[in-house]
Formats: structure tokens, sequence, C-alpha cells
């Protein structure tokens, strides 16, 4: 009868993963898929606990199925064959992790697209009634990077995803200032043209 291994569940970008082996685990650990932020359950634990507060995932005190995958072998390993396993009907079925109560909070990412909608329309209302598109350019930039945040997001890549934001953010702070010291500008020599000819004679 093959051991039972152990089955892990983890959460990533907040969304509950699993049941893996540990094995599978621990490679994903390796290779910086999952760090010490990311929660993780199995049976016999009475909450999610974070990574880096699991001994045996942490490193500081490393299971039996990594001791033995870094133990040298003497002679080669014999190809591990699975053997069907055939649950008898009313069998309990697997246990389920305990229920997520959510200590794990996705982080929101700013996207500024309504933002950066807005400057476009602003200075291509501006091209059109004074055709001065100063703002255009940057509120195009910043409608790119905007588009690109929540894609990211989701992809779990929140370090481009902030970037994106932030870059997002300074091109549509740009266009807003370009488009509103025109519109200023404008309205001074308006004002100006009023006085002045309030004044003549």
């Amino acid at each position: 009868m093959l051991p039972e291994m152990t089955q892990w569940y983890y959460t990533k970008v907040g969304l509950k993963q699993g049941p893996v082996p540990e094995s599978e685990l621990l490679q994903k650990i390796r290779r910086g898929e999952i760090d010490g932020g990311n929660l993780v359950w199995k049976e016999g634990m009475a909450d999610w606990l974070p990574l880096s507060r699991v001994p045996e995932l942490s490193g500081q005190a490393p299971s039996d199925a990594s001791r033995a995958a870094a133990a040298p072998e003497a002679f080669p390993a014999k190809p591990e064959i699975p053997f069907p396993v055939h649950q008898p009907g009313g069998t309990v079925p697997l246990p389920q992790p305990a229920a997520y109560h959510g200590n794990f909070v996705a982080p929101v990412i700013p996207t500024y697209i309504w933002q950066s909608v807005v400057a476009l329309v602003l200075s291509a209302v501006m091209m059109i009634f004074i055709c001065i598109p100063i703002g255009m350019p940057f509120g195009i930039v910043a409608l790119v990077f905007a588009s690109k945040v929540e894609g990211l997001r989701l992809q779990g890549r929140l370090a481009e995803a902030e970037s994106a934001s932030k870059s997002a953010k300074i091109w549509m702070i740009i266009s807003y200032s370009l488009s509103g010291l025109v519109l200023f500008g404008l309205f001074m020599v308006f004002v100006i043209a009023l006085i002045a000819g309030g004044i003549t004679p």
C-alpha cells in the first residue's frame, strides 16, 4: 500500500489553491512562486498560517520529503508506478480546509482609468474648439498605463501593476495640468479683454 502523501492548500493573490502534494508545494517555494507571506493549511491545522510560520515549509525544520530529495542516492531510484486506488462506496471524503476567513487581503491598486479618460476628453475638446491639443499626448500615455493595471494585478504581478498605476497617475496629472494652464491663460485673456473694452471710451 502506497504511503499517504500530505496534501496542502495555499493562497495566491487572495485565492485559495490546492490541494497539492507537499513535494509540489516545496517545488513552488524553491521556484519563488509562493513565499513566506502566502497562507497555507493542511489537515490537522486549526487555521491558515503564513508559510514563514510553518517550520516544515519555511526551512527551519525540513520535512521528510525535502530531506529525502536533498540526500544523495547510492543507486538510481526506481521509477514510481502509480496504482489506481479504488475507493469503496460510502467512504468518507477527503478533509476540506478550515474556512478561509480572509486573513489575506489582495492589495487594491488604483487604475486611474476614468481620470485618464476625462483628461483625454478634455484635451480633445480643447483641440476641437481652440486647436490646442497640448494635453492629449499625455492623456493617451496615461490611459495606456491605466489599462494595464488590472490585468497585471490579476496575474499576480503586483510590482508591475503598482508601477503601471504610478505611471498612469503621473501622466494623467501632467495632462490635467497642461490643459488647466491653457484654460487659465485663455480665461485671463478674456478677462483682460473685457476690462480693456470697459475702459475704452
